[in-house]
């Protein structure tokens, strides 16, 4: 079962940031299948860390992009990034010392949909119009 099924709806303009969101919701709902399926700490650490660096990645690009398009939200598109960034590896350090998985899967489970879902199609889809024809 998916926790969020990508969306034409979704498209910021550019082919490059779709991807990358597609890549995304697709972690996102590796994490959640692995971790309703009861998989192991290790697999599901090894999830988390794979997350986080294309996160890393996809922001790095995303920023690049902006920056080099003078993207008057860039301050804000960063401070994203950051707060779901320290959010996961919080989320991840949790998991990782034990902590109970059933309130931190539901508490992880909503806050990355909601952030996910509410950055790109309320904050990344300003951006659209700088990407015209990419």
């Amino acid at each position: 079962m998916s926790l969020i099924e990508w969306d034409p709806s979704f498209s910021v303009g550019s082919a490059r940031m779709d991807a990358d969101h597609q890549k995304l919701i697709s972690l996102l709902n590796r994490l959640y299948d692995a971790w309703h399926g009861g998989e192991s700490i290790a697999e599901l650490g090894w999830l988390f860390d794979e997350l986080l660096a294309y996160a890393d990645t996809h922001f790095a690009a995303e920023e690049m992009a902006l920056r080099s398009r003078d993207y008057p939200r860039l301050d804000k598109q960063v401070a994203d990034h950051a707060r779901l960034k320290d959010s996961v590896v919080a989320f991840r350090d949790r998991h990782l010392a034990g902590e109970t998985p059933d309130a931190l899967t539901t508490e992880m489970t909503a806050f990355l949909k909601a952030w996910l879902l509410e950055h790109i199609l309320g904050e990344d889809m300003l951006y659209r119009t700088y990407f015209k024809g990419e």
